[in-house]
């Protein structure tokens, strides 16, 4: 899988330190079983690196965790392990990260999706951490553009599969789009299958059309 779309050295400190929520985390434990890049900044952050760390010199010691994972991107990935729980092992689900099989009933064809627009389904996750924010798997269907919005807080999302294409780049299966309140994008879903994301948001996002905010309450985003 050739990931091109990575976290922000942010969210790895926080992940690192345990300071996500937990369906963040498991977004996040998601994209790590895929991407050896993030998984050694995060080992980094955590100060687990093990073998990575010995190689470097002695006085990176005293650099700060932001200048670590500055480091990390300039190092080979081979020996990079998993962090919380997050290692590149075979899933519950084929095809389906361990973190998110584990909240998964059946396989991707056999959830009980709910239509919530055309083109659009959705499956909601662990609604005990509603507190939380948004945390839900949306289906969409090749062609769909999703309305232009911005955000108040952090929001991540995980391509299970498919592609889509925003503002910000082409996005494909193993990447994820790390975003903060700067930024607005419109989603337009390129492949020729339906593309599949795992989404955690930390609070409601800002549609800028009036059908985005007829729909938001549907959309639980």
């Amino acid at each position: 899988m050739n990931v091109t779309h990575h976290l922000t050295d942010e969210t790895i400190q926080d992940y690192a330190a345990g300071g996500l929520s937990v369906p963040m985390e498991t977004l996040v434990a998601c994209h790590m079983t895929v991407c050896s890049h993030c998984r050694l900044k995060a080992e980094l952050a955590d100060g687990i690196g093990g073998a990575v760390i010995a190689e470097v010199e002695p006085a990176t010691v005293a650099l700060s965790a932001s200048e670590l994972i500055a480091r990390a991107s300039l190092m080979p990935t081979h020996t990079a392990a998993g962090t919380n729980g997050a290692t590149a092992v075979e899933s519950l689900i084929p095809g389906i990260p361990r973190p998110l099989a584990r909240l998964l009933p059946t396989s991707l064809e056999e959830l009980k999706w709910r239509r919530i627009a055309p083109g659009i389904k959705q499956f909601k996750l662990s609604k005990q951490h509603r507190r939380d924010g948004a945390f839900q798997l949306l289906h969409l269907e090749p062609g769909v553009e999703l309305s232009a919005h911005s955000h108040n807080d952090r929001e991540l999302t995980y391509l299970v599969q498919g592609s889509y294409t925003d503002e910000l780049g082409k996005f494909e299966a193993g990447d994820i789009a790390d975003l903060d309140n700067h930024a607005t994008h419109r989603p337009l879903i390129d492949g020729h299958i339906p593309c599949i994301a795992l989404i955690a948001t930390q609070s409601p996002v800002r549609y800028e059309s009036v059908f985005g905010k007829i729909m938001q309450p549907f959309v639980g985003i």
